[in-house]
């Protein structure tokens, strides 16, 4: 489990996706959150929880001249399996009232001693958790076909013409479907997915050239567009810091 202050590009963040559980405490200002079709405003006595996969954007605004930033606890998934005994977990209440918890949060990214397990252990009382289904519910089978295939092939963008034939749909009817399914296109769904492949690259030390190849883009320039976009933070400071971080 990591903790980090994140600030994002003027406004807020487009759609993106984490591959890990993510816990945040905003310092200053509010959200508006949309998550999974679903929206939602955050302040500062609020906590969000957001579970990896799931696809959100935000709106941020301050009422002073500082920019508005938050704190984040990441909590890679096999963390929070050692936790429960190996017990999937489906946070189902994205934000609640928490001051106190939501102090224990700042205090970390201050250099502050924290027990990050306990803050975990406390969400999970709250009953903000449950257990996660076993992959997505979408009602159409072709959808889960569809979300088999983009997670197979991370290495390119994906034809969404062909997808669709190999489904047995159009593509205007796949999108449509996909969307209403999973809460984004089936094409920021996969970029999204993409990017987090190449974040785990880079967080297991490998050169950003070799990440961008591998997550499927052109270049180096078209990688760090998109990384910067998703995570507010470039793949080099993103490499360099998970770099220092395990020495």
């Amino acid at each position: 489990m990591r903790v980090e202050v994140v600030t994002p590009v003027p406004g807020g963040f487009p759609r993106h996706s984490h591959d890990e559980y993510v816990i945040s405490a905003n310092v200053d200002g509010w959200e508006r959150v949309r998550l999974d079709g679903v929206c939602f405003e955050a302040g500062v006595e609020e906590v969000t929880v957001y579970n990896p996969g799931q696809v959100q954007s935000s709106v941020t605004e301050t009422a002073g001249a500082r920019p508005w930033s938050c704190v984040s606890v990441y909590v890679p998934v096999e963390d929070m399996l050692a936790l429960t005994g190996g017990q999937p977990v489906e946070f189902v209440q994205p934000v609640l009232s928490a001051p106190d918890l939501r102090q224990r949060i700042l205090a970390g990214a201050g250099g502050a001693p924290v027990d990050l397990d306990t803050i975990l252990v406390d969400l999970l009382g709250r009953g903000v958790g449950g257990s996660r289904p076993a992959g997505p519910r979408p009602g159409d089978p072709r959808i889960a076909q569809v979300l088999r295939r983009l997670r197979d092939d991370l290495s390119a963008a994906v034809d969404m013409s062909e997808v669709a034939t190999e489904v047995g749909l159009s593509r205007e009817h796949l999108i449509r479907s996909f969307t209403r399914a999973v809460g984004c296109s089936p094409y920021a769904w996969h970029l999204q997915a993409r990017l987090a492949y190449g974040r785990r690259l880079l967080r297991e030390g490998a050169p950003i050239a070799d990440a961008a190849a591998a997550s499927g883009f052109a270049d180096q320039a078209h990688f760090h567009k998109y990384f910067r976009a998703a995570y507010a933070i470039t793949p080099g400071r993103f490499r360099a810091s998970t770099s220092d971080k395990t020495r």
